[in-house]
C-alpha cells in the first residue's frame, strides 16, 4: 500500500505543468527592439536554426511588427515576418500569417529584467521556452539566472538547446 502512495505521487509530480504566469506590469516599449535567442526548447519553425534574434517595433493600434531572423543548416539567411497583438498584461498573441493575423500562437513574457536586458518568454503552456538577451554574447551569469526563474517555474532546463549566437 506504501508504495502504491508513493506511486501516486511520483506520477502527479510529472503532471504538474510550468507556471506560465507572465510578467505583471510588463512595459511593451521597453520590450521594443532587438532580443537575441540565447536557448530555446526545439520546436518545428526553428528546427535547426543558429544566430536567431527578432527585431520588435512599434506596428499599428498599438500592436508590435515582429522580425525573426536567422541562420538554416546550410547557412542560409531567413526571415519570418509577423505581428504580435496584445492580449492583457505580458501576453501577445503573435502570428505570422498575414491576412489572417488572428490566426496567432500566445507568447508569455514570463520575466523581464528591470534593465529589459534578459527575459524568459514561453507559450500558454510548458511546450515552448525562450531564453531571451540584449546581449549577442551575454555573461554566463545572466544565463544563469535565466534558467533559474525558468527552472522555479517549473520547466525542464535539460530540454533547452542553446542558441550558437
Amino acid at each position: 500500500m506504501k508504495s502504491f502512495y508513493s506511486l501516486l505521487i511520483l506520477l502527479a509530480s510529472t503532471c504538474i505543468a510550468a507556471d506560465t504566469t507572465p510578467q505583471a506590469n510588463v512595459s511593451l516599449t521597453r520590450y521594443q527592439g532587438r532580443w537575441y535567442e540565447q536557448a530555446r526548447y526545439e520546436n518545428w519553425f526553428e528546427e535547426g536554426m543558429e544566430q536567431v534574434y527578432t527585431d520588435y517595433t512599434p506596428g499599428p493600434d498599438g500592436s508590435l511588427n515582429v522580425m525573426n531572423s536567422g541562420r538554416n543548416e546550410t547557412g542560409h539567411f531567413k526571415q519570418a515576418s509577423g505581428r504580435a497583438f496584445p492580449v492583457k498584461d505580458g501576453i501577445l498573441e503573435v502570428s505570422f500569417v498575414w491576412p489572417y493575423w488572428w490566426f496567432g500562437a500566445p507568447y508569455h513574457i514570463l520575466y523581464v529584467d528591470k534593465d529589459y536586458q534578459a527575459a524568459l518568454v514561453s507559450g500558454d503552456d510548458e511546450d515552448y521556452l525562450w531564453l531571451l538577451t540584449r546581449e549577442r554574447n551575454p555573461k554566463p551569469e545572466t544565463i544563469r539566472k535565466l534558467k533559474q526563474e525558468a527552472e522555479r517555474r517549473g520547466f525542464d532546463t535539460s530540454k533547452l538547446r542553446f542558441t550558437r549566437q
